[in-house]
């Protein structure tokens, strides 16, 4: 039993999972191929605050890492 469920591990799912942990509820974040969805693609993320750039892989493991650190399964 869950509070929240998401449906897809893109940016979005993740950033969902990110804020229901942060608000005391349990999440857990279905994803049919692998987290980051088409961001992964991305050579280059430069428009995320506090970053200057980075891959889109990069980004998808550093928040997968930040919601499984919180609690999210």
């Amino acid at each position: 039993m869950y509070d929240v469920i998401v449906v897809g591990g893109g940016p979005a799912g993740m950033t969902a999972a990110l804020y229901a942990r942060r608000n005391g509820k349990s999440a857990l974040v279905i994803e049919k191929n692998g987290f980051g969805g088409q961001i992964t693609h991305s050579p280059k993320v430069e428009n995320y605050p506090g970053t200057l750039s980075m891959s889109g892989n990069e980004f998808a493991e550093s928040t997968l890492d930040q919601i499984l650190h919180q609690g999210a399964e």
